[in-house]
């Protein structure tokens, strides 16, 4: 499996340094780009899996960045992860999948590469063998039967979101989670357990979790 392609926009040296040598260790592969201005121009030549970018940044911010970068047709569906000293609301930058508070930590940001990369390992094969006797053959057909259910339920759960019907959008949250950990999708698993807390919660905090979720299901149907 190749590595993951990290894109890190940030104006700042030592910054850069940090993220550099902190998904280096996380066993990506990294380009940087000292503006908005580098960014848009890189991204033109290559692609990226993922993208963090630094808000407040000289010349063109962020915000700005991204949106230019999301108006190519190849990056439209490329998670971009606002980096920011500030709090940053998601709901008012649609470009955005999520975000990372500096300082930034070193297993924050594992944990988003693993949640936003494609190549990330979408599938625990291990535990998934161990779930099922050791039998590669049911594992694979397992998976194959579960990603099917994947791109059926991705538009079922994304209407009753949109419509707000949160009993039935809860009901196939507790189906899909069964699956996912008979086939130890463990992204999938743990984004729909957080996302059915958040909606019984506040649906209206909800969202960001749903567009993780919607994202990691994505990541899962891919990876097939």
């Amino acid at each position: 499996m190749d590595k993951p392609h990290i894109l890190v926009v940030d104006d700042n040296h030592i910054n850069r340094l940090f993220f550099e040598s902190a998904l280096k260790k996380l066993n990506c592969s990294v380009e940087s780009a000292v503006s908005g201005f580098e960014a848009i121009e890189k991204t033109q030549q290559q692609c990226f899996d993922t993208i963090l970018m630094d808000i407040r940044m000289v010349g063109m911010d962020g915000i700005e960045t991204a949106r230019q970068i999301k108006q190519q047709s190849a990056y439209k569906n490329t998670p971009i992860i606002a980096v920011s000293a500030e709090s940053f609301s998601l709901d008012d930058n649609k470009d955005f999948v999520d975000s990372l508070l500096k300082p930034v930590k070193q297993d924050e940001l594992a944990k988003i590469i693993s949640t936003y990369s494609t190549n990330s390992t979408a599938f625990n094969h291990q535990q998934a063998l161990e779930i099922s006797h050791k039998d590669e053959t049911i594992v694979l057909h397992l998976r194959q039967l579960f990603i099917t259910q994947l791109k059926e339920f991705l538009p079922v759960i994304e209407q009753l979101y949109s419509e707000h019907q949160f009993n039935e959008l809860q009901e196939k949250l507790h189906q899909l989670l069964g699956s996912a950990k008979i086939c130890a999708a463990d992204h999938v698993v743990e984004q729909t357990a957080l996302f059915k807390i958040k909606l019984k919660e506040n649906w209206i905090d909800a969202e960001p979790h749903f567009r993780q979720l919607v994202t990691v299901i994505k990541n899962a149907i891919s990876s097939a």
